[in-house]
């Protein structure tokens, strides 16, 4: 008999695993969740610190935007990419980004995005989990091993420093715990995809770094040497912590045979600046997606289902929108309404969006460790300086994919999914950084602010949401009741904006949980029931899988 009991077993207390507990109580959904460090983000993370739209909007349903925003970088900081030999060195070209304060408001959501670095942002949502009270956190418990059978799964925990074992039985169990995932690889799921390169990042501390007047206004400094891009120092905190990132090489560093201290001098290009070393961690940059998000009762979710290089930001948000997916399943089958087949498609719906974004952040990389037209960035002379204006000239084209992510962010979309049912219409483009917003099936649901001050994002969450716009007459009683029969939650909201009506484009048009329009329609369909048992996951065989025409290459990982 297992030592413990719960629904919802989540392995990984970082951001993915954070979020995907915040979301289920966010529903009134009690889980587990257990992480083998002692606390949350007991180390200063070299890791992310973009916050993109669609996590943001994710915030503010929950209920912890202020918090970022107080937490995070400074708003009236600039976010410039500025590419150089060094911070003091010869000046390249750059990127404009504007500050958040200065940023337009994109009129395609009512939030803009925001920069928080990891070791704020983990601790804010540890704090919300907490506050709702419906998630049995476990501290210093590492999974080291699980048995699945028909009715749950059994997991085994370990204390590192005391040595005690613990065992839990759950309904499901969610890996959240990164790419060198414990689950799946007990699983036997692949990782598919490609090696890009080793790096090493090391957060600092520098002093006073304007006694050196660098090159101004870079939130991101890329450097250049002959050999290409060597390296980046990304500004953290708005003050004196920066991530100090060396890149392209082709065998593992290890920090313990290393010095980068010249490296990061190199950076400065100067040794007139003191800096602290606070935390160096190697780590190897891929562009991989595991085979399957599912296997039974298990799932995989954030980096132990996809791993994608930095830049671009992609990893962490696809990670917590890849929580926000699963817990609204998790949720209904939990709650008695949903089906076995939700998780299938869970694994259909993610699993492109991971092979995409993963291979948006990939060729993001590539055209920064393109070598090209490098030669003579440190030449001094005529041949210098035409060498350096064609590789600014270069570099601010060919990362503007990389800069402005909106289509990323807010443009994916479940065509092959079960549980979403076309209408015929066309697609938009998917287009890295240009978003179209549509109420096609299968999309995020537009945003469009009411006459209230909400935006229509605001109707959505709590169960499904039927929108019935004011120039339509059609009866929603009978799909209504057709959810109630199984016991799905579904509210009937009647929209009077002609503006919102415009971009919906249909005078019926239901939400899922997660904010994904599942379907739409001048008219309501014949039968009611089937449409809400196939929104529910009831018509999917349990045989059924993700689409193998997105097999890779094994990633080695």
């Amino acid at each position: 008999m297992a030592d413990l009991r719960t629904g919802i077993l989540i392995v990984g207390g970082g951001p993915v695993g954070l979020g995907l507990a915040l979301d289920l109580a966010w529903r009134g959904q009690p889980s587990m969740l257990v992480e083998r460090d002692p606390k949350t983000a007991p180390v200063l993370l070299a890791k992310a610190n973009g916050l993109h739209e669609r996590t943001i909007e994710t915030c503010r349903r929950w209920g912890i935007l202020n918090k970022v925003i107080e937490r995070g970088f400074p708003q009236d900081l600039p976010g410039d990419s500025v590419y150089c030999t060094s911070l003091t060195g010869h000046f390249l070209g750059r990127s404009v980004i504007q500050s958040t304060l200065e940023r337009p408001q994109p009129p395609q959501t009512p939030v803009k995005r925001q920069r928080c670095p990891q070791y704020e942002f983990d601790p804010i949502l540890a704090e919300e989990v907490q506050r709702r009270g419906l998630t049995d956190i476990r501290y210093g418990q590492e999974l080291i091993d699980f048995e699945e059978d028909e009715t749950g799964v059994t997991a085994t925990l370990k204390a590192p420093e005391m040595g005690d074992i613990t065992t839990v039985r759950c309904n499901y169990m969610v890996a959240c715990d990164g790419a060198g995932s414990l689950a799946r690889r007990k699983l036997g799921i692949p990782f598919e995809g490609r090696m890009l390169d080793f790096s090493v990042s090391a957060m600092i501390r520098i002093h006073d770094l304007g006694s050196i007047k660098p090159i101004e206004d870079g939130e991101r400094y890329i450097l250049f040497g002959p050999e290409g891009a060597w390296g980046s120092m990304v500004w953290v905190d708005g003050d004196k912590i920066w991530r100090f990132s060396i890149v392209g090489n082709q065998e593992k560093i290890h920090p313990s045979h290393f010095d980068i201290e010249p490296e990061i001098r190199r950076a400065l290009g100067s040794d007139d600046v003191a800096f602290d070393i606070l935390r160096i961690m190697p780590w190897r940059r891929s562009q991989c997606v595991a085979a399957s998000y599912r296997k039974g009762r298990v799932l995989l979710a954030g980096d132990s289902a996809h791993t994608t290089s930095p830049t671009g930001g992609h990893g962490m948000n696809t990670g917590l929108a890849d929580a926000v997916d699963l817990a609204w399943m998790l949720d209904a089958i939990e709650s008695g309404w949903g089906t076995d087949g939700l998780l299938t498609a869970y694994d259909i719906e993610r699993r492109p969006v991971g092979v995409r974004n993963s291979a948006s952040a990939a060729r993001n990389y590539g055209n920064w460790v393109d070598r090209s037209g490098c030669t003579d960035v440190l030449t001094e002379g005529p041949a210098g300086d035409a060498c350096r204006k064609a590789l600014g000239e270069r570099l601010q084209s060919s990362l503007q994919e990389e800069w402005y992510t909106l289509g990323v962010e807010l443009g994916y979309r479940y065509e092959n999914s079960p549980i979403i049912v076309p209408d015929g219409s066309l697609p938009t483009a998917d287009d890295p950084s240009d978003y179209v917003q549509t109420a096609r099936p299968g999309h995020r649901a537009p945003h469009a602010w009411l006459a209230d001050g909400r935006s229509t994002l605001d109707l959505f969450g709590q169960g499904f949401t039927l929108l019935r716009f004011r120039d339509t007459e059609a009866e929603a009683g009978q799909l209504v009741r057709a959810a109630e029969a199984v016991g799905m939650p579904l509210q009937l909201i009647d929209i009077r904006e002609d503006s919102a009506a415009q971009i919906y484009q249909r005078a019926l048009v239901l939400v899922r949980p997660d904010g994904q329009v599942a379907w739409r329609g001048d008219t309501l369909p014949r039968d009611c029931a089937y449409l809400i048992d196939t929104l529910r996951g009831a018509h999917i065989p349990s045989a059924v899988g993700a689409s193998r025409a997105m097999t890779l290459e094994p990633c080695g990982a």
